[in-house]
Formats: C-alpha cells, structure tokens, sequence
C-alpha cells in the first residue's frame, strides 16, 4: 500500500529484527524483489541501527538496492520455523487499519474462530473503533516521507513525548519522537 502510493518518497527499510527472528530474511523477498527498494533487518542496539543505516545508504549511493540481513546473529533466512507453525496455527490474516496510514490489505492478525473463547473482543462484548487521527496531525505524511516532524503544525507546539497528541510521538520508537530526542539541527 504504502509503495504503491503516487506520493510516497521511502529511499529504503529498515526492518524490525524482532519480527524478522520470526519471520526470517526469505519473508521479505517477493516485497523485495516487487519493488527493488534497499531493506536491511537491524538488530536494536545503537551499533546496529548504525550499521543498518550505512548498509541503506551504500545501496541507495550506489544505486544497487539489495535485501540484507544486518543482524545476522539473531535471524536466519527461514527464521524460527516453530514460532511460524504456532502463529499459522493460531492467527489468520485480516485487513487492517493503521493510524496515520489507514487500512492495509492483510496486515493485521486475528486468532482463528477455534480460539475466539480467548478473543478479549467477544469475552468482553467490545469493538476496537477505527483510529482517527488528530486533526493537524500529519504523522501518515511523515511515515511515507513527504514531511518530517517540524513540518507538523503540532510538532513541538502541543505534541511533545510528555504529552504526545499523535501515534509518531506516543511511542518512544517513534518517529517524531525520535527526531524530538535525537534531531538536533537548523530546520527547526
């Protein structure tokens, strides 16, 4: 969804090593090989997003987008075979919707029908409301890479990591709130 999007500006992945401990670096290929974009797994310690980040930007300087592992001491190629047989017996895929982006084909998990007796949404008679986002918001257009964080109308004005207002900041793995901690330079 987000690759096929007229206005989306994404040079490259960084891919979630937790994810990919499961998934393994073979899950990536046919996403990969659909839309020749740098990806690269990272681990989480400062080193690795580091090096994550300049294997991204060799392949983007070089114009030879690739599909690498930069966490090699956690993920395989085939990843956690096991794990994969518990989430395939347990999950099926549904749309889904994701704030400041909207609704992904076949993005989210559901536990199968056999499991609905542990399904927090039947147990207690609720359903989980579409997010909107705030308005002035612009996280999807951060996300996609059409702005960043101090192009936001409420960047730093009334959504700070103390009192986040959009789903970029509510995380401290966010990306506004990342930039908030971590950017420090003149466009600001």
């Amino acid at each position: 969804a987000l690759m096929s999007a007229d206005d989306t500006r994404i040079d490259g992945f960084i891919l979630p090593g937790h994810v990919s401990i499961v998934i393994g670096l073979n899950a990536y290929k046919s996403f990969f090989d659909r839309h020749r974009t740098p990806c690269v797994v990272a681990g989480f310690e400062a080193v690795d997003l580091l090096q994550a980040i300049s294997m991204l930007v060799e392949q983007i300087e070089s114009n030879m987008p690739d599909l690498k592992n930069g966490y090699p001491r956690a993920v395989t190629p085939e990843g956690n075979r096991k794990a994969q047989k518990i989430m395939l017996d347990l999950f099926e895929t549904v749309d889904t919707s994701w704030r400041g982006i909207g609704t992904i084909l076949k993005s989210g998990l559901k536990l199968k029908s056999e499991f609905e007796n542990y399904d927090a949404e039947k147990m207690f008679e609720f359903k989980v409301p579409d997010s909107k986002d705030p308005k002035g918001c612009a996280c999807g257009e951060i996300l996609t890479g059409l702005k960043i964080p101090p192009q936001c109308s409420l960047y730093k004005n009334i959504c700070t990591p103390i009192d986040p207002v959009g789903p970029c900041m509510v995380s401290s793995e966010g990306t506004c709130a990342a930039y908030y901690r971590y950017h420090k330079g003149a466009d600001e």
